[in-house]
């Protein structure tokens, strides 16, 4: 028997149970939350006399909270490990899942989803932060990829489970399963994880000093956009505005989305798996990430534009937005772009300040499409099927122009990427 192959499987084992699979599990639960609006909310919204602009901030709320969470988290990561950070934000995100579950009021269903945001405004980043504490440099694009593919079980989850779930037991009664699925995480991640911190914690004043080197980056400033913009279509989208379009541009059923949905969100796994593995693959024959990463772009722009005109180009609008969905995990390569160029003690806080560009985008786009399809309408006088054409048009501008942006300085961030 090869001992030292069996210790090297053991040890492959232990630190896929120990830590990666819990961190799995809590940007699983992650997804859910941020995608069962998509299914839940009808139901909601006529509960409650809800609107469709008001569907999209409430919502959106969810970013909110994820936002103001990411420079601290990123600083407590840092400082206190990813075990510590994470085991204390799920239990926040119980509590907001638990506000929401007794909220009738705009107001108090906000408050609820804004702290579900910030419960789990951690949940992939603690991941990344444990994946470069456990796995080696080579092969962080593939543990991320791994990691990241969870977010598709998520929100395969979060469609006709969370449907069969919500027949049963109500709106409310699925935000009560999901309360009590993020103490049960937390649980796991405290009695799981080694606690794997700095030995000697840095000052605050120094830790905010790392967050103002990575934020005032000129390589951070050239990567971020392109991955904001992207990403931002990718959130607003496939967690809410896909349902919407489907039914008004594809004229599906409103009873055909929850299955409509599981489908294309299944897409997000192999897609993650796929980015990660891409990325390392052509990393290690000596093909910069960057230009991975604009390849990607490139070709998530180009499937939006085929779903600007979706009437005419006659492609099945479920396979295009798997395209869509396979396609805009590409957009996450941007971390594995950054991460190396900073000094390893900072990955929390360059993972949680792209984060924090990413998902103020996100909050901006998802809740302002609510009101670009109501303006158009009203406003511009275009039906329904024409309102959602001009807004991903619109959007699809402003990822071309981040687009251009990097290539411009794509050369310079190579050089940096090779010292």
């Amino acid at each position: 028997m090869n001992t030292a192959s069996s210790d090297r499987d053991t040890g492959f084992a232990r630190i896929v149970i120990t830590c990666f699979l819990p961190f799995a599990a809590g940007y699983l639960l992650s997804y859910i939350f941020r995608t069962v609006n998509a299914v839940v909310g009808p139901r909601l919204a006529t509960e409650l006399q809800i609107d469709i602009p008001a569907l999209g901030v409430l919502t959106s709320a969810y970013f909110i909270g994820f936002v103001l969470l990411q420079i601290p988290a990123g600083v407590m990561l840092d400082r206190y490990g990813p075990r510590r950070v994470q085991m204390g934000l799920l239990l926040l995100a119980a509590l907001g899942a638990s506000i929401f579950a007794l909220s009738s009021s705009l107001v108090m269903l906000g408050i609820g989803r804004t702290l579900i945001g910030a419960g789990v405004a951690a949940c992939l980043m603690a991941g990344f932060k444990a994946n470069t504490l456990f796995w080696p440099a080579s092969r962080l694009g593939t543990a991320n990829g791994v990691l990241l593919s969870f977010a598709g079980i998520g929100g395969a989850i979060g469609t006709l489970p969370v449907t069969w779930l919500a027949d049963t037991v109500g709106w409310r009664g699925v935000f009560w399963v999901l309360a009590a699925a993020a103490v049960c995480v937390s649980a796991i991640v405290w009695r799981a994880v080694p606690d794997r911190r700095p030995h000697t914690a840095q000052s605050l004043a120094d830790a905010l000093g790392g967050v103002r080197e990575v934020l005032t980056s000129r390589a951070f400033w050239r990567v971020v956009p392109l991955s904001a913009a992207t990403q931002a279509a990718f959130q607003a989208y496939h967690t809410l505005w896909t349902a919407p379009w489907l039914v008004d541009v594809a004229g599906f059923a409103q009873s055909a989305i929850p299955g409509a949905m599981l489908a294309i969100l299944l897409g997000i796994i192999p897609g993650y798996l796929l980015s990660g593995l891409v990325t390392d693959l052509l990393s290690a024959r000596g093909v910069p990430r960057a230009r991975v990463f604009s390849l990607y772009a490139g070709a998530f722009i180009a499937i939006q534009a085929v779903l600007v005109v979706a009437p005419l180009s006659g492609l099945p609008a479920i396979a295009t937005w798997i395209a869509y969905v396979v396609l805009g995990t590409g957009s996450m390569i941007a971390y594995v772009i950054l991460t190396p160029l900073f000094a390893p003690d900072l990955a929390g806080r360059v993972n949680t300040a792209v984060n924090l560009v990413v998902f103020i985008a996100a909050f901006a786009m998802q809740a302002s499409i609510g009101y670009a399809l109501a303006a158009l309408e009203t406003h511009a006088g275009l039906g329904r099927a024409s309102a959602h054409a001009a807004t991903l048009a619109a959007i699809l501008v402003i990822q071309a122009a981040a687009w251009i942006w990097l290539a411009m300085g794509r050369r310079d961030l190579e050089a940096v990427a090779r010292r």
